[in-house]
């Protein structure tokens, strides 16, 4: 039979939350401190594609097979609530550091309350990075080095905490020292490093990896040449059903060979591969088709997705695209805005009003994204050529072209 806790047990508990710990606390506060650096780093990484790998260093021969932070961060697993994941971790770190001084700089009185509000933080924070790893692990199959960081750094907090809540301090006569101007020390030091990371990294030209720059296959990779296929999808033999005759493409309906990108208007990757498939279709459209299919990401690019279709049905589709790769912003375009886009461009705005209000295509959204999920795609940009997805590496207008004329011969 389980026993009644104590009412003893329930104060013992209550005072040591309540007594300050010079090394623990100073060690979470050092450790939101190195969870900045790490985000703001991520964040810098993401803002530029990866381009250099994960970390930044990569030397941009050996990005093409580093796939695995812009795999995660593009996806569903990258948001929470519409807002990006880097940023909830940003505010988590800083909440936690700013939580950090109360302790330090709070009377005996105050120091057990803003500790029970730490350790809500970090539990709260241990539990999501708990999910994000198992999202990363068990649905993704990729996983951000970054990210991994940062769980690492959450579980060593959780860690810490418990141990503040369950083990005794040590009895010292007089009052501990509280190192407030030491802690100010530490986090100027750490605006500092963040601000030179972000320096250095604006100073560096985005690395293009080349494929003529490979240097390591995927050892089953199969296409023609350095132009490749990704060996980790596999093929989609019933690729055709995926499209339909009013599904927005270009180049030649009778064409032999179909290509399908999926894409989400608020992925700046997908805005930076534009004109690599208009270029596409400019010098290979007699060869193929390309059919554009949205993918959504984020929940704030329903409305997008749906003023899509609508332009779609206005021959305005392309326009629209383009506009609203040109009007990426954090947390998407609001409906006022994709009204005004639609009138910029021909359309009746007061009519795609009424019909992004009444969400007529949001079921087909949502149900074309499951397919897309069903046949692998689990991240966007992905580019589908009958049935078979290309490898990152192989995103140049040279090996498009190069697979699109193998699949038609």
């Amino acid at each position: 039979m389980a026993k009644t806790p104590k009412p003893q047990d329930a104060a013992a508990s209550v005072k040591r939350l309540s007594t300050y710990r010079p090394l623990l606390d100073g060690a979470v506060f050092v450790l939101g401190l190195l969870g900045i650096l790490v985000v703001v780093h991520l964040w810098i990484q993401s803002g530029r594609g990866f381009d250099r790998g994960c970390f930044g260093f990569t030397n941009p021969a050996e990005v093409t097979t580093a796939v695995d932070c812009e795999a995660v961060t593009a996806s569903d697993a990258g948001n929470m609530f519409g807002v990006s994941n880097i940023l909830w971790g940003l505010l988590f770190y800083v909440g936690l550091t700013g939580l950090g001084f109360l302790v330090a700089a709070a009377k005996s009185g105050g120091v057990g309350t803003w500790k029970k509000v730490r350790a809500a933080a970090i539990g709260i924070g241990f539990v999501y990075s708990l999910y994000l790893v198992y999202i990363q692990y068990f649905q993704l199959g990729q996983f951000c080095r970054l990210c991994l960081i940062s769980a690492s750094i959450v579980a060593i907090l959780f860690l810490l905490s418990a141990y503040d809540w369950t083990s005794s301090p040590k009895v010292t006569s007089g009052p501990k020292p509280r190192p407030v101007g030491k802690f100010s020390a530490l986090a100027v030091a750490t605006l500092v490093l963040a601000g030179a990371d972000v320096m250095y990294f604006r100073s560096l030209p985005e690395a293009e990896a080349q494929p003529g720059q490979m240097t390591e296959l995927p050892a089953n990779a199969d296409g023609v040449g350095e132009c490749i296929y990704d060996p980790e999808k596999p093929t989609v033999e019933n690729y055709l059903d995926m499209v339909s005759f009013s599904d927005p493409s270009r180049g030649s309906p009778e064409a032999p060979v179909t290509v399908i990108e999926f894409f989400d208007p608020n992925c700046p990757h997908c805005a930076t591969l534009h004109p690599i498939m208009e270029a596409v279709v400019e010098q290979y459209g007699d060869e193929a088709r390309v059919v554009w299919r949205p993918f959504v990401l984020w929940q704030f690019s329903i409305p997008q997705v749906e003023a899509l279709y609508i332009a779609a049905q206005e021959g305005k589709f392309f326009e629209m695209m383009e506009e609203q790769f040109a009007r990426q912003r954090q947390g998407g375009i609001p409906v006022d805005e994709l009204v005004e886009v639609a009138h910029s461009i021909g359309m009746d705005g007061p009519l795609t009003r009424t019909r992004l209000e009444r969400g007529l295509y949001r079921n087909i959204i949502m149900r074309q994204r499951q397919h897309a999920i069903d046949a692998g795609v689990n991240s966007v940009p992905a580019i589908m050529i009958n049935g078979r997805f290309v490898h990152r590496s192989s995103r140049s207008v040279e090996c498009l072209g190069t697979l699109i004329e193998a699949a038609g011969a």
